[in-house]
């Protein structure tokens, strides 16, 4: 008698053997294949039992196809017991007890053609029976003659490996990031975590096989590796685009919660800056010490300087500041007073967020060094910008700037304590504070061309 391929044949006696669906192992604990003992060298015996587990594993790996669901560890115990697979048994014993009662018996046969018709009935009677109680009684009975469903994806959605999903998002995302910082941005984070995800799942995973369980785990090995908790946020943020995305495009159903979404929410705590770390605010005197005449003259280009001053004054981001067109700067359409408008209104002008557009009131210090009088030179010459330069680079139009400044400081002799670092955009105090805490000797010099 040929044995079928789910059948093995040991010393010890027929093995059912039971290979899982690569997108489905995670979900029986990573096993690969389903192994059961027979305990029995009787082929007729063998036939009925690994038939009945077919049809049993088959509705099984259906149903863990369908809800997601994990398979318990002792399932495979108690589907055993439900078929009458457990306990001591004599060779040349065939008795097929199901646990609803209903067995099948017969004595031994030499007859090959009696020992396969046997098997088939048994097996038939087995295949009627066995939802109908034990662990198998929530599935339904299928007919012997119907094959299992096999496992597929749900009506309206496309088979699409992991690997083949992350770069199919990432070339469609492309396009709204096309600004040197965002593309950096792009190449340093969104990539990453999209590579990331898709080789922590293994590649060749089944998109719409993954639950929230498997990016929970997924955050959970990030942690575990050493990144922050907020950092793994902004992962979470990114996967959840990802899904959104799969959805839209018909490779992860619409009607299923977003998987990648709500694992992981900040706290207070989580997004106050680490003790010992960030910027720090300069003091006093090391403010008069930095603009005095002689020391401010470090600062090799006029860009640098006036950046310097308006980051001083106004607090802004070094690259809105940089960023600032000469229509930027200049009376108020509204109340006629003299501001700095930060806006997105550019292609080239990003914000950090939408509170980050506003309208900044121009000191009138800075007024008397001369910015309107740089406006209207600036357009008496057909510029358009505040500042030359090149606004495309990678980390921003201030890029030169922040550097110029860094190499300053050590000029002036000015270190940071501990692990916190100097940044001209935050060498102003909060807006809370009034103007007369910032020193105004030596700004005066601003007369330089270079």
């Amino acid at each position: 008698m040929r044995l079928p391929r789910y059948l093995l044949l040991r010393p010890s006696g027929y093995t059912f053997r039971l290979v899982i669906p690569k997108h489905l192992r995670r979900n029986f604990d990573g096993r690969g294949e389903i192994r059961r003992s027979l305990r029995t060298h009787d082929p007729r015996l063998a036939h009925a039992w690994s038939g009945a587990l077919l049809l049993a594993y088959h509705a099984a790996i259906a149903r863990v196809e369908k809800t997601g669901m994990a398979w318990r560890k002792n399932e495979d115990d108690e589907l055993a017991e439900a078929l009458g697979l457990t306990g001591g048994r004599k060779p040349k014993d065939w008795k097929v007890t199901h646990a609803s009662g209903h067995s099948i018996e017969m004595p031994d046969s030499d007859d090959k053609a009696a020992d396969l018709a046997a098997a088939m009935k048994a097996t038939k009677l087995l295949a009627d029976l066995y939802g109908g109680a034990g662990p198998l009684a929530n599935l339904p009975a299928p007919s012997v003659n119907d094959a299992a469903p096999p496992p597929g994806p749900p009506p309206g959605v496309h088979i699409c490996r992991t690997d083949q999903a992350v770069e199919f998002w990432l070339k469609a995302e492309l396009p709204s990031w096309k600004t040197p910082t965002r593309f950096k941005t792009f190449n340093s984070k969104l990539k990453p975590a999209g590579d990331a995800f898709a080789g922590f799942v293994k590649p060749g995973t089944r998109l719409y096989t993954i639950h929230r369980s498997r990016c929970a785990q997924f955050y959970d090995h990030l942690m575990a590796g050493g990144l922050a908790r907020s950092s793994a946020a902004n992962v979470q943020s990114y996967l959840t685009r990802f899904f959104k995305w799969a959805q839209g495009a018909g490779y992860y159903p619409d009607d299923k919660t977003n998987p990648a979404a709500g694992h992981i929410r900040l706290t207070a705590a989580d997004k106050a800056p680490k003790r010992g770390t960030g910027f720090q605010a300069f003091k006093t005197e090391q403010l008069r010490a930095m603009f005095a005449p002689d020391a401010f003259a470090a600062l090799p280009t006029l860009k640098d300087r006036w950046l310097v001053v308006l980051a001083l004054y106004t607090g802004a981001r070094s690259n809105e500041l940089a960023r600032l067109e000469l229509l930027d700067v200049g009376p108020d359409e509204d109340t006629g007073i003299a501001v700095l408008d930060i806006n997105n209104l550019a292609e080239d002008k990003t914000t950090k967020s939408d509170a980050s557009i506003r309208k900044i009131p121009i000191h009138p210090d800075l007024l008397a060094l001369g910015l309107l009088d740089r406006v209207e030179a600036r357009k008496a010459a057909g510029e358009t910008r505040l500042f030359p330069g090149n606004l495309l680079t990678q980390n921003g139009p201030a890029a030169s700037t922040s550097k110029a400044f860094q190499v300053a400081l050590k000029a002036w002799g000015i270190a940071p304590r501990g692990k916190k670092r100097w940044g001209f955009t935050r060498s102003a105090p909060p807006s809370s504070r009034k103007w007369k805490a910032y020193p105004r000797a030596g700004v005066s010099d601003m007369s330089a061309t270079t």
